[in-house]
Order: C-alpha cells, then structure tokens, then sequence
C-alpha cells in the first residue's frame, strides 16, 4: 500500500458521516437559480469545518474559482462558531446556502449559543493585527462579501450571514 493510499484510509478512518440534512431545505430547482437552498448540520470537531466546505461545494455546484472564495468564508464563519460558541463545546453549528438570484448566494453559519462558562459575544470585525495569527476572519468576510451581519441576541445562538456576489468571486 503506498503512502498516499494510507493517508486516505487514515483520514477515511477519522472522517464523519455525512451531515444531517435539516427538514424543509435542500429543493433542487436548477443550478444556480433563485429560491435554490439548502442547510445541514455539522458537529464539534474542526474537521467539521472540512466536511461543512466539501458538503457546500457539492451541492451548490460552482465552479471552481467561485466554490473556492465561497468554502473560505464558509470555514471563516464555522471557525468563528467553534472557536467563540457552544458549537465547539460539544455542540455543532448548522450552515446553510440559499440562491436569493442567479448571482448572488445567501451562506449563514447558526451556532449552538454562548460558550459555557463565557460570557456572550457578538460578532464585529475587528483592526487586524498584522502580528497576529488571528483575528482576520471577519475582516475577510466584510471584504468578500456584499454585505454580512447576524441574526438573535447576545446569549442565545446566533446566525452570521453574508452574501456573496457570483461574479465577484471570479
């Protein structure tokens, strides 16, 4: 067996199931047409993050260029539910993906509510710190989004959204 062949039967090993679809999403009008959308659930670990990106660029079905600017402020935002929610405590975060027209795509990341023990947060784009490993991920959001916020109140779960221009991210 070569090493390539092990390394994916370690990841295979580690990998997984497939989301949960959430009930009421997942219509499959046309390829990139409005009123498309769908939403799954993922789990605690940071290799949901992975399965979350692979998940999107399955069934939204972009092409390269657009799916790759759209798994990076995926994995921004499901990091972000991780690393400052309940989500990673765990919990799990839920994506979803609607088409609102041809061009433009509505990604939202719901998490599982405040941290335990934390205190409640809400998400704002911060000065990035050149120095600093993070703290850029909402900052690249703003950038390559039209326009991003988020749904609830501080201490409850909350949904971030953005929504991307298709021609944009080419």
């Amino acid at each position: 067996m070569d090493e390539l062949e092990r390394s994916d039967r370690a990841h295979d090993a580690v990998t997984p199931a497939l989301p949960r679809r959430v009930p009421g999403y997942s219509s499959m009008p046309k390829l990139g047409k409005a009123d498309r959308r769908h939403a799954a659930r993922f789990g605690h670990t940071p290799a949901q993050v992975w399965a979350a990106r692979r998940w999107a660029r399955t069934v939204t079905g972009l092409p390269q260029e657009e799916a790759d600017a759209l798994e990076l402020l995926l994995s921004e935002l499901a990091t972000n539910a991780l690393e400052h929610s309940a989500s990673g405590q765990e919990g799990h975060f839920t994506v979803t993906l609607a088409y609102l027209d041809t061009n433009a795509i509505r990604l939202a990341v719901t998490d599982a509510g405040p941290r335990h023990g934390g205190a409640p947060t809400v998400p704002r784009v911060r000065p990035v710190d050149p120095g600093l490993e993070h703290g850029r991920g909402l900052a690249l959001v703003d950038r390559l989004s039209r326009r991003w916020g988020f749904l609830g109140v501080q201490g409850a779960p909350l949904t971030v959204w953005a929504v991307i221009s298709r021609t944009a991210l080419r």
